[in-house]
Order: structure tokens, then sequence, then C-alpha cells
């Protein structure tokens, strides 16, 4: 999968709503819950897709197929290999005659006359006595010592050290060994870091600006892409087009502090290269003066800004459809 593909899903509004509680913290790791009819399900995302757990199971895979989630390895469960299903119970049963109805017997040892046996032959009402010599235990590792256990079969009599294990599926009755069975992986998923970047810089950034460009009757990509004069192709932050003549570029810069003239050397170097219609540069908060002063000088439009809304609020009202259209003062015309 590649970018076009994850930049695509950003704009699907289930993977907005998901997407924007990770960023804010809602969530932090997506955590299968079992289900013995549906395998796996994910509850956060099954409210965001009304409900439908299959849908809310497609989405996460789709979202860790393009990159956007990263998987860790929670558990694996058993399906069973007729009909996949995992609603399989875990049996033990005879190794003689293959009967679930065995019983555990704990072996008791009557350390007086030595006899040992199971300890249901030395129950009786209120205490324990020893079915040879008859009399009563009282202390344990003193008057008699547990052994261990074995397991008997209440059908054919037979007793064994260890029963076998089957699984028996539930939901079409087969009943099978560990050789047959088949395992399914169930994963935790986190949005990668990459890709909060991404999105971040994508959808909730640039939304506002990209809400006021569509506005203007201009067709937007978040981001771009534009091949120049030197067939280089060359990425923006938003593309934004009409019909066959007009083209906008814009790049948005975001730093704790006043932005230097690199990002303005660095937007020059592409649009010499695709010569758009006009070109814009946000800095958030600001530029330093000798970065307005390149700006100006390479005719780059600057907006600054304190935030994403309050950018896509100037291009709205400081330069209007006139403006942005190209009929009347271009943006490196106009003083900000």
């Amino acid at each position: 999968m590649t970018s076009k593909d994850r930049l695509a899903l950003y704009q699907d509004p289930s993977v907005q709503l998901l997407l924007s509680k990770f960023v804010r913290g809602e969530i932090v790791e997506l955590v299968p819950s079992f289900d013995l009819n549906q395998t796996v399900r994910y509850p956060e995302v099954e409210e965001i897709v009304e409900g439908d757990s299959g849908a809310a199971k497609q989405l996460v895979e789709k979202l860790w197929d393009v990159g956007i989630f990263k998987r860790k390895f929670h558990e694996k469960i058993l399906v069973c290999p007729s009909c996949l299903s995992v609603n399989v119970s875990n049996d033990y049963v005879c190794p003689n005659c293959n009967s679930i109805d065995i019983e555990r017997k704990t072996l008791l040892e009557h350390t007086a006359c030595g006899n040992i046996d199971s300890v249901d032959n030395f129950l009786v009402e209120g205490g324990l006595l020893c079915p040879k010599c008859n009399k009563e235990l009282l202390e344990a590792g003193v008057d008699y010592q547990k052994l261990g256990a074995w397991f008997q079969c209440s059908q054919c009599g037979k007793r064994s050290d260890m029963p076998s294990p089957i699984h028996r599926c539930r939901n079409c009755g087969r009943i099978f060994t560990i050789r047959d069975t088949g395992f399914v992986n169930i994963y935790a998923y986190r949005l990668g870091s990459e890709a909060e970047e991404e999105f971040k810089r994508s959808y909730l950034i640039m939304k506002p600006i990209g809400v006021v460009l569509e506005d203007f009757q201009f067709k937007v990509e978040m981001p771009g892409q534009i091949a120049g004069r030197s067939g280089t192709l060359h990425r923006f932050d938003a593309v934004a087009t009409k019909g066959s003549s007009e083209v906008l570029v814009l790049d948005l810069i975001a730093s704790e502090k006043q932005i230097d003239e690199v990002p303005v050397a660095s937007m020059y170097a592409k649009i010499f290269d695709v010569t758009p219609t006009q070109s814009i540069l946000v800095a958030i908060p600001g530029l330093t003066e000798k970065a307005k002063r390149l700006a100006g000088l390479y005719r780059i439009s600057t907006i600054e800004a304190e935030n994403s809304q309050q950018a896509a609020d100037q291009i709205k009202d400081k330069f209007g459809w006139a403006g942005l259209s190209g009929n009347e003062e271009s943006l490196g015309d106009l003083q900000l």
C-alpha cells in the first residue's frame, strides 16, 4: 500500500473519528476482546461503525495493511479445522476407551501399615479410616501422606497417569487433536508515530485550510504533488487547482518559535520548477524578519497565525474569491 492509499483513508469519516481518538489520547491501544461467535472484536471501533463488529474488524485490518496501524501479538487461539469456529472445548479422555468420563483420584499412604489406596477408600463420615487396618488417620504427614494422583475412567475402569488431550468443536461436533487444529493469531493495535504525524498534518492541521480552498471552488489535494519542468515530482501540503490554468500551492510550517528563511528557500526551489499561479507559505506562529523579506523577494505570499484555523480565516477574510481566482491582484502583491 502507498502513501496515496493512506491519504485516501484519512478522508473516511470513520477513520477520522477513530484516529482523532488516538491523537487526543482517548485510545492508546486497541486491545481485542474474545468472542466465541466472531473470534475477535474491537469494541472502541464498533462504536464508530454503528456496532458492526465485522466492519470494525475489517477497518482495523485495512488500517494495518496501509501502514497506519502498528500491531503486536496478543494471543493465539485454536480453531476447528472443519468449520473454523473458535467455540472449541479442551477435553481429556481415557487413553483406553476415549471416554471423557474420567475422574482424578488422589493416592494416600497409611504410614503405619503401608497401605496405598485412593482417598475415596479412606473416606468415612467425619474423617479418614484405613481400609486395611481400620485405624483412624488424624494428622497429615504423620499418620498419612499424599503420594500423587491417577486418573480413572468411569466407563472402562482403567487407570492412567495422564489422560489424552483432545479438542471438541461445539459448533459442528468434530473431535480433533493438536495435529489437526488450526491456529489464529490475535493482535493489539496502536497508531504508528509516522502515520500520526501524517494524519495531523493532512487532516487535523490542514483541514480548515482545505475547507476554505474548496469553498472557493478549488479541487484540493492534501498533500499534493506536481511535476515540474525538470520532470521532478514536488510535494506540497496542499495543491489546489481550478480548471487547467489555475494552480495554487501551499506549504505549512509549524514551530514553537519564529520560523527562519530555510523553509522559504525550500519552497521557492519547488515553485521555481513548478511555476504555479499562486504560492502561499503558512507559518505557525510566524516568520523572522529575514524570512519575510526573502518571501517577498520570491513573491511567496505568507500568512502568520497561531493555528491552522486562524490561517484559514485569514485566507478567507483577506483574499476572498477575487484574490484566489487570480482575477485581480495576486496574493504576492498583497500586504499581510
